[in-house]
């Protein structure tokens, strides 16, 4: 793994004091670079700052230029939210907020450090039609994809984005100029060619109100949002996406929730869900790699448990693991992305806790008219419209 990589988590530990390392046994430039590249350049500046610490002058500029790129992100999020909170609520319409939008400012120690480029909203399936109109009276535009089609996504099939807003920077992280897309959740479903976990059921009961951008919104309770959370990292870590920011998010969460978590909740709701092996993963691997503060004793029995395959699943993950399964080059030809179909398809089937399925898993394989690969091989060979 990467010098500048290791040496960045060690400083952004839960449990971090100082620097651990030599100033001189990484290049700054390359340390902030990869921290910016990564989506953690606030934290690391964050982190240095509460040291009293800075890294050699062009790479502290650096640092700090991101910082406040993210700091304007923040708070051009924070507006948007503001409008939309404000024109749902008005039409009795209160969803809860998920993820960045809520997590930046209920655990992150300071404004701008939890990196986000889109507001994700969870409705009542009932309201999701009204809540659609509410967007597209304030000017955002639909794009859509069948929960059939690809991956078989299911949680939310809509994005909503202002038109004419079209990302300007290669890395959403750096720009503060354009909307966030809006993605209305209808349920917290994680899917992935086949591979299913839903922990939605309840949380409505259980969620809690809260005052986000001056307005009325709700908020998952601390343990299904824990569970929201460690479960949609290690979906992320199966689908090969960007997972630095969600790793993250557990250490805050884990940190600033520590004495209001009821472990004993937690665990029984991720047993309810059939979600321990995806629970255990993502709190085992944040536990290693950032010193989450998760008691041992609630990973040694999420390990438990699990079946021996998935628990040693789960135990393969480390740091370096992740920065190989996110770090994958795009898809220019064919052949890559038929191989990388059959490797996504291999890596959910290894989550499938049963025979059957795996089956389901192994079957999307087969429906090659829904999947984009399949539509561009129609395409070249005349068959499709």
């Amino acid at each position: 793994m990467p010098v500048a990589t290791d040496l960045l988590f060690q400083t952004l530990r839960a449990n971090a004091e100082g620097l651990s390392w030599r100033p001189d046994a990484v290049d700054p430039d390359d340390l902030a670079v990869t921290a910016i590249v990564l989506g953690l350049a606030p934290l690391l500046h964050w982190r240095l700052e509460t040291w009293n610490t800075t890294l050699a002058a062009r790479a502290q500029v650096k640092l700090a230029a991101t910082r406040q790129a993210a700091l304007a992100r923040e708070k051009a999020i924070h507006a948007q939210l503001a409008e939309l909170l404000t024109a749902l609520n008005a039409r009795g319409l209160t969803p809860i907020v998920l993820k960045g939008a809520y997590l930046a400012s209920a655990v992150y120690p300071a404004p701008g450090l939890r990196p986000m480029n889109d507001i994700d909203l969870l409705f009542r399936p009932g309201d999701l039609a009204a809540a659609e109109t509410v967007l597209a009276e304030l000017g955002y535009g639909a794009k859509e994809k069948s929960a059939d089609a690809g991956p078989g996504v299911t949680k939310h099939t809509r994005t909503y984005r202002r038109g004419g807003e079209e990302a300007r920077t290669p890395n959403p992280y750096l720009s503060a100029d354009t909307g966030r897309t809006v993605e209305p959740h209808r349920s917290l479903e994680e899917s992935w060619f086949g591979l299913r976990v839903d922990i939605t059921p309840g949380v409505w009961d259980r969620s809690v109100e809260v005052m986000l951008a001056g307005q009325r919104a709700l908020a998952l309770s601390r343990e299904d949002n824990l569970l929201h959370l460690a479960v949609h990292l290690t979906f992320h870590l199966i689908m090969g996406a960007p997972s630095m920011v969600q790793l993250i998010d557990l250490r805050f969460a884990t940190e600033r929730w520590a004495s209001e978590l009821n472990w004993a909740k937690f665990h029984r709701r991720t047993l309810a869900a059939r979600a321990a092996p995806f629970a255990y993963a993502a709190l085992r691997l944040a536990h290693e790699t950032l010193a989450a503060p998760i008691p041992a004793q609630v990973i040694c029995d999420l390990a438990s448990a699990c079946s021996a395959p998935l628990r040693a699943q789960a135990e393969r993950l480390n740091l370096a693991d992740v920065m190989r399964r996110t770090q994958r080059p795009p898809l220019t030809r064919l052949g890559q992305r038929l191989k990388r179909g059959l490797e996504d398809r291999a890596e959910a089937a290894r989550w499938a806790p049963t025979l059957d399925a795996k089956w389901r898993v192994w079957r999307t394989a087969f429906a090659v008219t829904r999947t984009d690969t399949g539509q561009i091989i129609a395409r070249r060979l005349g068959l499709s419209r």
